[in-house]
């Protein structure tokens, strides 16, 4: 039994459903979190699973005053371990040393690896090198690279900022808006080599979860996408645990070749058919489908803080395959959007009865 006066785990950036099920993984193994978030609106904040609760500055709006919260937080609470759960892990990172003196663990991987591994305009060359198929790819220099490009390519493609987070900054170029391409560019904030432009892939979409321990796996967990809030892709509002040898071993190679260290999550284009892939992105961090991961079977936070306070686990390869879980409102959102779209090719087969679990609730 822990000891009820002791904080093992201090969370921040925990404002979302991931860090609320980062949370509920945690609790499940009656580990005691001291919870932070930038807001009182903060997901999580009033839940009955947190032990200890405090306010940090948003570390997009000054980092510096974020990790001074963040260390007086670790002063205070005295956690074992420190989990950030979004992508303050860069900020977190970019500080890492002052905030390891105070000596709390932080099983992340160093800075360049994380930036690398999250620019898409980098992410792709290093699968690419590992041996992991990607799309047709480049990164226009002006106007006359894009356009030789589609000329080459065809339409549709798909244009993507370097750095973004939830299909920010990514839109599909096809025959019906083509023409808006300079308006587009604007909209999306896009500025030229620092953005890539892809092949648009056909096939499902997959996400491979891993928990590395300084290159070597310990944790790998598979689901595929059966909505998305955005047709042209984005964050998954219902997907579906399963497995796919070919695309962990992908996922795994990736990993390695970077010597990475935490959790992380990428996701791929699989063609049923011809049993081809392509690598999409990586997410160096917590992911938004981490509650389907527990709640099939592979408890990625608790697994997380146990190698970061024992140095390593023993590996968890099984989980329970067909495990369905809903981000309820967003997917009911998808659901509208696709239903009023005369081109929505989503499936609509699971209805609620088919639904396991929430990201929202349990």
């Amino acid at each position: 039994m822990n000891d009820n006066n002791k904080i093992n785990i201090l969370l921040t950036n925990g404002w979302d459903r991931i860090a609320y099920n980062v949370l509920r993984g945690l609790a499940k193994e009656n580990l005691k979190v001291a919870f932070g978030t930038d807001n009182l609106l903060g997901m999580g904040y009033y839940s009955k699973l947190v032990a200890a609760k405090f306010i940090h500055h948003n570390y997009k709006i000054s980092e510096s005053l974020f990790i001074d919260d963040l260390l007086q937080a670790i002063e205070k609470f005295k956690p074992e371990v420190y989990l950030p759960t979004g992508e303050e892990i860069f900020a977190v990172s970019r500080n890492i040393e002052s905030i390891r003196k105070t000596g709390v663990h932080i099983p992340i991987s160093d800075i360049q690896t994380l930036e690398s591994l999250n620019n898409k305009t980098i992410s792709f060359r290093l699968a690419e090198s590992a041996g992991v198929p990607i799309p047709e790819t480049i990164i226009p220099q002006g106007e006359k690279d894009l356009n030789e490009f589609i000329n080459e390519t065809g339409l549709p493609v798909i244009v993507k900022k370097g750095w973004s987070r939830s299909a920010e900054g990514v839109c599909k170029l096809d025959k019906e808006n083509i023409h808006n391409i300079k308006a587009i560019l604007k909209k999306y904030n896009l500025e030229y080599g620092k953005f890539i432009v892809q092949k648009f892939v056909v096939g499902s979409t997959y996400g491979v979860s891993l928990l590395m321990n300084n290159g070597e796996p310990r944790a790998i967990f598979t689901h595929k996408r059966i909505r998305e809030r955005i047709r042209t892709g984005g964050p998954s509002t219902l997907r579906i645990s399963s497995k796919n040898e070919i695309l962990e071993n992908y996922a795994i190679n990736l990993l390695k070749s970077v010597r990475y260290h935490g959790v992380a999550m990428i996701e791929f284009k699989y063609d049923e058919k011809t049993k081809k892939a392509c690598f999409i992105e990586c997410n160096p961090r917590f992911w938004g489908s981490v509650g389907l991961a527990i709640n099939s079977g592979v408890n990625f936070p608790y697994l997380l803080y146990k190698m970061a306070k024992e140095g390593d686990v023993e590996p968890v390869n099984t989980y329970k395959e067909g495990v369905v879980v809903e981000w309820w409102l967003a997917d009911k959102i998808a659901q509208m959007k696709n239903l009023f779209s005369l081109n929505g090719n989503f499936s609509f087969r699971f209805t609620s009865k088919n639904i396991d679990f929430y990201d929202d609730f349990y």
